[in-house]
Order: C-alpha cells, then structure tokens, then sequence
C-alpha cells in the first residue's frame, strides 16, 4: 500500500509540473522513471491548449518500442465524468510508424494494457471504439509515420469555420470515414495530435540519435 501511495504521489506531482514548465517534455522526480509529454488539445469550440500525456510505460524491443500513453480527449463533458484515456501503441524503430494502437488488448492479445476513457457510443452520433474507431479510423492511423501525419491538425478535409486556425495543410482524401466521423472531432482531433506527440518523441530518442 505505501508503494501505491509513493506512486500516486510521484505521478500527481509530475503532472503539476507540468502546468509550470515551458517545454513540451518533463522529466518527473529522479527515479520515477516517468515522462510526461504535453500535446496540443483541441477541443471542439476551436480552442487550444497544451495538456498532459504521461507516459506511463516505455519499454524497448529489438526492432520496435512498446509504449502506454495517458490522455484526456474530450473536456466538455462534466469533471465527474473527466476519465484519462489509456492507449497502448507499437511504434518501429527504424521507420518510425505506428505499428499497433489499441485501447483495449496489447500486441500480443493477452494483457489488457489500455481503458476507452471517452463517452462510448459518443452522443449524438452512435459512434463506439468496438464498432468504429478500432475498425475504421485506427486502421487509419497505424503506419504512418511523423512526415505523414505532418501537416494534418484535424480530421478534415474541408476546414470548419470553427477550426479555421488549425486547418490541414495536407489533405487526408477519405471523405466517406471523415463524414461517419463529423460528430466526433474531439475524439479524432485529439488521437491524431497525440499520436504526433508520441511520434516526435520516439523519432528524437531511438532514430534521429
């Protein structure tokens, strides 16, 4: 129990560096072994800020780097009800793309590694991470690397007015998926600006050392 405590602790402090710090990786206290990376949240008034993503696993294989990332996608809901998402992700270290995400099993489909921490179905659209997400725009993201997501800060093709400011400068060409996916911008918004997030960190500390 004191070791749950002592981690409890050391995770919360991390994060309140993280309100302080001007850079967008901090080291938590010596020995904890925690990084918390801040990505760039937007949410779905067109407003952005960065935000904590703790990295709460980071372990390196021969050809590829496992890795469990904490988030919060959508802030609108009430802070009740604020719960952190858990993604689970592969990344390859010698091309650097995403190679496996999930919010449920890991890899190898034995260990339960992630938690859906947003609204499933999401309201108003009937869009779920079983039926959707996992099927459709997972797939979507999974190899690709940092220069292919570069340039795509939503999941649009034609910018909506109230994302004006962070409009693609790279189009994505998969009308059919961004239209079954409208009512969920802040969840798919998010996914891809935290999996960049993920993706320059991996690039600068196991390729471009």
């Amino acid at each position: 129990m004191k070791r749950i405590l002592c981690a409890i602790s050391i995770f919360l402090f991390a994060i309140s560096m993280v309100g302080c710090s001007t850079t967008t990786t901090t080291e938590a206290p010596t020995g904890s072994g925690l990084v918390v990376l801040e990505f760039p949240h937007l949410d779905g008034h067109g407003h952005e800020m960065l935000r904590s993503m703790p990295i709460l696993f980071e372990y390196e294989m021969r050809d590829y780097v496992k890795y469990q990332i904490a988030f919060v996608a959508c802030t609108c809901r009430s802070p009740r009800d604020n719960y952190w998402s858990v993604a689970y992700v592969d990344i390859s270290k010698t091309t650097g793309e995403l190679l496996y995400i999930s919010f449920d099993v890991d890899s190898s489909g034995h260990y339960q590694a992630g938690v859906w921490g947003d609204s499933n179905p999401i309201p108003e659209t009937g869009i779920t991470y079983e039926n959707h997400f996992k099927i459709d725009f997972i797939p979507w993201l999974v190899g690709q690397n940092a220069d292919d997501l570069d340039g795509i800060n939503i999941f649009y093709d034609v910018t909506p007015s109230v994302y004006a400011n962070f409009a693609n400068t790279k189009q994505i060409n998969e009308p059919q998926m961004i239209d079954a996916y409208a009512g969920s911008s802040v969840s798919t918004n998010n996914m891809i600006r935290v999996m960049k997030t993920l993706l320059e960190y991996h690039l600068n500390k196991y390729i471009n050392k």
